[in-house]
């Protein structure tokens, strides 16, 4: 079992290209956070701690005791979250476009000014500009409009709510006490969270896997799916 979980503004259609090239070898749960896509109308967590215990919620309402998790940018920091206090449910873990804490302070923008633009513009003019951002060509690439539609319907509110819990969240002094196996991914190019974020995660977790996949954004499983797929799957398998 692989459990997908998408990042800020995202959903699980952006998952796509996994879930149709993984199903032969595993049974894809793709969620959408709280606030986000298909579970918009449904309250945004306060804390990463909040959305981790929601998406644990929903597995064991499924019955799945265990699992592979691989967590996105803002869903990377909700699958560390999650690994630190059910490590005995994770099978394999992968963080992938993440950082050990959410403040960002080389992110293409500041959390404050984005809250500002999603204030004043509301989520989809924010999310034209951010989704732009994850790809090195921007709205030119050919998985952009796909990408861009799968995180159409977040909510104002729980985008602001992310965004503040982000800000505050950190897992920094804890990481080393995560004994799962774990593969840290990013790409070179990554405005969002710097490869530098990334090196520290894998610094911090003991026995971790490092993989900088080279011309690759923040977006780079949808920008470079096969390249990504491959690494996914040979540490997966």
């Amino acid at each position: 079992m692989l459990v997908l979980v998408h990042g800020f503004l995202g959903g699980s259609g952006y998952w796509l290209p996994q879930t149709t090239a993984l199903h032969e070898h595993f049974d894809c749960i793709a969620v959408d956070l709280p606030g986000f896509a298909a579970s918009a109308d449904v309250p945004a967590s306060e804390s990463i701690d909040g959305c981790a215990a929601a998406l644990i919620e929903l597995l064991d309402g499924l019955g799945v005791e265990r699992f592979s998790l691989l967590g996105f940018s803002m869903g990377g920091m909700v699958a560390m979250e999650a690994a630190l206090g059910q490590s005995e449910r994770i099978e394999r873990l992968v963080l992938y476009g993440t950082s050990a804490a959410g403040a960002l302070p080389d992110r293409f923008e500041s959390w404050d000014t984005s809250i500002e633009r999603m204030q004043a513009q509301g989520v989809e003019p924010t999310a034209d500009r951010t989704v732009a951002s994850w790809f090195v060509d921007g709205a030119k690439h050919p998985y952009h409009a796909a990408c861009r539609e799968a995180c159409r319907g977040a909510s104002k509110d729980g985008c602001l709510r992310m965004m503040r819990a982000m800000q505050r969240w950190s897992a920094r002094d804890r990481l080393k006490s995560l004994d799962a196996r774990t593969l840290v991914i990013v790409g070179d190019k990554d405005r969002s969270t710097k490869p530098a974020e990334s090196v520290e995660i894998w610094q911090l977790v003991p026995g971790a896997q490092l993989c900088i996949i080279p011309g690759a954004a923040h977006g780079l499983h949808m920008e470079k799916p096969e390249l990504f797929n491959r690494v996914l799957l040979d540490f997966l398998l």
